[in-house]
């Protein structure tokens, strides 16, 4: 995150996040999306590597991923069109100093969504190949898919990251009702 939008962050940086503002009605749902990403993150690197090391099959390995990746999918999308149609706007009217950061993280939202259609696309090819039985290396397609799911990883925890050290100091300030989104 650049260092202008780091000033709240200074004055409440992660590891003061109190209890209280973590466990708001908005931001414990909000954290909560965040943790699932993460999850289901680490859960598709683990399945990617026992295929690399041969401890699950082919079959099991493509259940896992479909389910995985469609959780991943519907879940990525919907919480990015909240963000960007509800939850970026509140914020963008209250904090006019934080504006430039906000559009940074949509702007985040059009790299990751770019970054999905790379990884659906070489996670079809895997299907693919693996439905069609094809006679080729499959370690070799696997190692290219975990770099291109690395790849993906790191950008989608890195904007986690960037929008909660954004958007948690600004609730720490002020609350979430002076946003219009505590209860």
């Amino acid at each position: 995150m650049p260092k202008e939008l780091c000033e709240l962050l200074n004055k409440y940086p992660r590891d003061t996040w109190t209890k209280d503002t973590l466990n708001g009605n908005w931001v414990g749902f909000w954290l909560g999306r965040h943790s699932v990403f993460r999850e289901i993150c680490n859960s598709l690197k683990h399945i990617i590597n026992q295929l690399l090391d041969g401890s699950i099959s082919h079959q099991n390995f493509m259940k896992q991923y479909i389910h995985l990746m469609n959780m991943m999918l519907h879940n990525l999308d919907s919480h990015h069109a909240v963000e960007d149609n509800y939850i970026f706007p509140k914020f963008h009217q209250k904090s006019e100093k934080f504006r430039y950061g906000l559009e940074l993280l949509e702007n985040d939202h059009h790299l990751i969504h770019q970054s999905i259609d790379t990884l659906t696309s070489e996670g079809n090819k895997i299907i693919r190949t693996f439905n069609e039985k094809k006679d080729i290396d499959h370690k070799l397609l696997i190692g290219s898919y975990s770099k291109v799911n690395d790849d993906f990883d790191k950008l989608l925890i890195a904007h986690l990251h960037d929008e909660e050290d954004l958007l948690i100091p600004l609730v720490s300030e002020y609350g979430e009702e002076y946003f219009g989104l505590g209860h």
